[in-house]
This record gives C-alpha cells, sequence and structure tokens, in this order.
C-alpha cells in the first residue's frame, strides 16, 4: 500500500507501507527519506480525510494517528493513503540535536505564525519575530526595499486581528477544499491576496506576524512597523547571523508564544447553563476558557480525565484546593478521543520521567475482538491501543544523543547569544575598535607635533636649517642666537629657512591648537 505525506515544507512525499503491521513503520519510513535517524518521537501523522472531518482545522484540533495501531484502519478503500507529518510534541529549540529534525520544525512553525495560529506578544516582538524569518529565508537586508508606511490595505481592520483562517476563500473543487483544510501546509488564499493578486507586494509585506492581546485592548497596527522590521532585520545582518541561526532563534522566540505546541478543542458545557467553552493543551498543562472567564490548570492539579462517546469529564483542582468538574460535549466520538488522549500524552511526555505500564497497555478492542476476548483474554484479535507514546522528553533526548555518538555524527550546535546579545557586543566590538584607532590618532598627533617643535624653547615650530650640518631643530629666534648645532655641536656658517611639507604644517598646527584647547580647558 502506497502512503503519500504532506510534509512541512510543502512537498509530498511517497513511502510504500504493509497495511498489516504498525503505522510506525510509515513513519519511520518518511523520517529516514529527511534524513532523520533519531528523534521521530517528535512527529506524528494526521489523516486527510473527506466528509465529516475535514472541517476540523488541523491546527486547532488534530486527530493523530496511532502509530501502535495497524495502518489498513485508515486506509478507507483508497489507495494510495494521504497522511501529513506534523511536529506532535514541540520542544525547545535547544534540545533538538539534528539540522534536518530543526528544518521541519522551523517550516511548521514559520507557517502557523504566518497564518496567526501562533501570535506575538506584542508589535515590538512581532517585528523580531518578522525579521528573523525574512534572515532565516534567507533575504539580505535591503534599505531599497523599505518603503515609508503601510496603506489602509495593508494594515487591515482597525484592530488588526482578523484570523487568516476566516479570511480563506472556499474553493469549488472539494479536492482543493479538503487540501486547504486538511493536507499540506499550503499558502491560502486571503481576502487581501483577493485584491491585490496582480500588485507586486514588498517582501516585508509577505512576512507580518501579528500579535495577540489577552486581557488588554488591542493595539493597532503601527504606521512604520515595516521600518520596525527593517530595522531588525538590519541587525541580524550587521552580526552576519546565518540562516541555520535564524531558524533557531526562531524556534527559541516561538517557544514562550501564545498557541505554541497547543492543541484547541471546543464544545458544550453539560450539567449546566450550556456554554461554549474551550480547553487548550499546551506543554505546561490546560487552558480553560468559559464566558468571561479563562484559567489554567497545570498539569499536577488534574486529577482524572474521561470520555465516552461524544461527552469528556475532566475533574481538577482548581486554586482554592476544591475538586471541580468539567463536562463537556464535543462534535463527535474522534474529538472527545483526541482530546483525552491529547491531555494524557502531552502530560507524560513533558511532566513524567518515564512511560508507565498504565498508559502503554491501556487498548479497547472492535466488536469482533470483543467476542473472541469473552473465550481468550489473551487473544489479540481487535485489540487497538488507546496511546502510542513511547518515550518522555528526556528519554527521546538522552536516546538522540546516544543514536548520534554511536554513529558519530556530529551534533547540531546551539546558538546560546541570542540576536540582541550579539549586536550589543558587536556594537561593544565596534565602539573599542573606534577608541583604540582615535588614541593611535592622538599618539600620532603627539609624536608629530613633539617632532616638529623647537628643542631650545620648546615652544615655536621648526622653520630653520643649520649649514653646513644640514640639522633642522630650531626656531628663527633661536637659531639667531646659536654659534654651534644644539645636536651635532658643529660651528654654524649660516641659517637659511626650511620650508616644511604643507600636510606636515597643516596637521602640527591643527596639533597645536588641540593642545592649547585642552590646555586652557584644564586651567
Amino acid at each position: 500500500m502506497w502512503c503519500l505525506i504532506n510534509l512541512p515544507n510543502g512537498t509530498t512525499s511517497g513511502v510504500q507501507c504493509d497495511p498489516k503491521k504498525n503505522s510506525q513503520e510509515c513513519l519511520e519510513k518518511v523520517c529516514n527519506d529527511l534524513g532523520i535517524i533519531c528523534e521521530t518521537d517528535y512527529f506524528g501523522l494526521i489523516p486527510v480525510r473527506d466528509g465529516d472531518g475535514a472541517e476540523v482545522d488541523e491546527c486547532s484540533a488534530k486527530q493523530w494517528i496511532n502509530l501502535r495501531n495497524p495502518l489498513s484502519l485508515h486506509a478507507n478503500d483508497r489507495h494510495p493513503i494521504l497522511l501529513s507529518l506534523r511536529v506532535k510534541f514541540w520542544v525547545p529549540a535547544h534540545l533538538i540535536l539534528q539540522d534536518s529534525v530543526k528544518k521541519l520544525f522551523y517550516m511548521q512553525a514559520r507557517q502557523e505564525l504566518l497564518d496567526g495560529h501562533i501570535s506575538a506578544a506584542s508589535w515590538e516582538n512581532a517585528a523580531h519575530i518578522s525579521a528573523l524569518l525574512l534572515q532565516a529565508d534567507g533575504y539580505i537586508y535591503d534599505p531599497n526595499k523599505v518603503f515609508a508606511n503601510l496603506t489602509g490595505l495593508e494594515r487591515g481592520s482597525p484592530l488588526n486581528t482578523v484570523d487568516r483562517r476566516q479570511l480563506r476563500r472556499p474553493s469549488k473543487r472539494k479536492c482543493s477544499e479538503t487540501d486547504v483544510k486538511r493536507g499540506s501546509i499550503a499558502s491560502t488564499v486571503t481576502v487581501d491576496d483577493a485584491v491585490s493578486e496582480t500588485e507586486p507586494k514588498n517582501i516585508y509585506q509577505t512576512y507580518i506576524v501579528r500579535p495577540k492581546f489577552e486581557d488588554v485592548e488591542p493595539e493597532p497596527m503601527p504606521e512604520n512597523f515595516i521600518q520596525m522590521i527593517a530595522k531588525e532585520h538590519e541587525v541580524l545582518s550587521k552580526i552576519k547571523m546565518t540562516a541555520s541561526s535564524a531558524q533557531y532563534w526562531v524556534l527559541e522566540e516561538i517557544s514562550s508564544l501564545n498557541g505554541y505546541g497547543e492543541e484547541v478543542f471546543e464544545g458544550i458545557t453539560i450539567n449546566e447553563p450550556s456554554v461554549r467553552c474551550k480547553i487548550g493543551v499546551s506543554p505546561h498543562g490546560l487552558t480553560i476558557a468559559k464566558d468571561d472567564e479563562k484559567y489554567n490548570v497545570p498539569f499536577t492539579a488534574v486529577k482524572a480525565a474521561k470520555s465516552i462517546k461524544r461527552s469528556f469529564r475532566l475533574t481538577y483542582m482548581n486554586e482554592e484546593h476544591e475538586e471541580t468538574h468539567i463536562e463537556l460535549k464535543l462534535p463527535n466520538h474522534r474529538t472527545a478521543a483526541c482530546l483525552y488522549r491529547a491531555i494524557t500524552e502531552k502530560h507524560v511526555f513533558y511532566s513524567c520521567e518515564t512511560v508507565r505500564p498504565v498508559v502503554t497497555t491501556q487498548f479497547i478492542r472492535d466488536l469482533k475482538g470483543t467476542i473472541v476476548s469473552m473465550f481468550n483474554e489473551d487473544t489479540e484479535l481487535g485489540k487497538r491501543y488507546v496511546f502510542d507514546i513511547q518515550r518522555t522528553c528526556r528519554e527521546v533526548y538522552d536516546n538522540a544523543r546516544r543514536v548520534l555518538h554511536a554513529r558519530g555524527m556530529e551534533i547540531s550546535k546551539v546558538q546560546k547569544e541570542c540576536p540582541q546579545a550579539q549586536a550589543s557586543k558587536l556594537d561593544q566590538q565596534l565602539a573599542d575598535e573606534a577608541e583604540e584607532s582615535n588614541k593611535l590618532e592622538r599618539l600620532v598627533e603627539e609624536r608629530l607635533t613633539e617632532a616638529l617643535t623647537c628643542i631650545i624653547c620648546a615652544d615655536n615650530m621648526i622653520d630653520t636649517m643649520f649649514l653646513p650640518c644640514g640639522h633642522i631643530t630650531a626656531c628663527r629666534q633661536c637659531a639667531e642666537q646659536c654659534d654651534r648645532c644644539p645636536l651635532c655641536r658643529a660651528n654654524i656658517e649660516c641659517v637659511n629657512k626650511a620650508f616644511l611639507p604643507p600636510v606636515m604644517r597643516t596637521r602640527s598646527q591643527t596639533a597645536a591648537a588641540n593642545a592649547s584647547a585642552q590646555s586652557i580647558e584644564a586651567h
């Protein structure tokens, strides 16, 4: 059976797999094609479905394939199977050891930033991230590409908080609509694109990242936002940041932003006034938004989670250390199961030391397997595992280091200094070099002034030459009072006027004036 895999970089890869074997084989094959020999635990596969599964946004509520179950469960009599390779567990950039893995992380993060799934903290932060994206994609700073300000069309709505996902133009073809909703991270069509599709865009316009303001009044996009991006881009070009380093710092910057590694599930509350409720599952815990209330629940406060058909029940300890329950009715049973799985797997991956058997052994059976299990409890017939997590974040990192060390492969270097620190360091270095140059210039001026000053009175400039010895060491007034040369003690027959080169006279006069000014200031 052939599987077509949509990759985060917009390309498609085809692999041939045995449908009776676990889906893990498919993931390992496509990772091998991409040069990933370890750290495959960070990735997962998402089926691209037609029909009722297509309306679920891939970037909000992901329906991950369980890699421990046979691939045939997702065949649906289609050949080949269409899947998407996506980052399932987002980790900080300094934990990524392979350049190939870092590149896939970056490609997905880049598109989610531009699509608005990950939002910046402020307009200043958005300008910095946009500049990093430009540098990561290999664009060199060019002041000629920076224009004065933004037009009304480029600024968008007054609040500038329009989600690009709401501006997508529906496709007339079902396959195209499916690709936009569930397929690869491809370029989407927006209202701005429809209006200005024939107009050439400035490069900075295509890399605008927008912030998300929570609990505060949204700030409109600054008129000089393009200049803010260009200024940050100029700093990155000044420190000669490589594309690889820029990709690293994009991942580091987004690790603390809203929506980083978060899956959002939306449903209707049960056993209380029915209201819409959103549960976001992130690497740090849960975010529950209900009505105008929004509160965070760390994984350590979660006591129990359970899904039955379309219903989901969560029990946790609130800030007053009281046991609280919340029940939701989700769009379908798959979404409810995905929420239960997301909470369990993210808690285990980010918070636990190892994966416990109580997680790895959970399974359900289909009808045929249930009937057979009545006579043989140990049968594998119809068994479907609930979770496919094999390692925690720490175990993935340790295992990757061992694999790379055993194969003698180089580990991706970590860029420790942030761009701002590098820019400050470069400015300090340039300032130090300028100071050293000024010191040398002042020393030269002092030596020149000393060499052109009369050695007798130490006040006037030298302008005479003694003959026949030829020494030029004194001014006119002192020379007339000398019978012998102050240097060689030879008899002086006559004194001639000496003419210094104009450049030397100018520099000596300037130096003398500076010295006189410093003397006056000192007094």
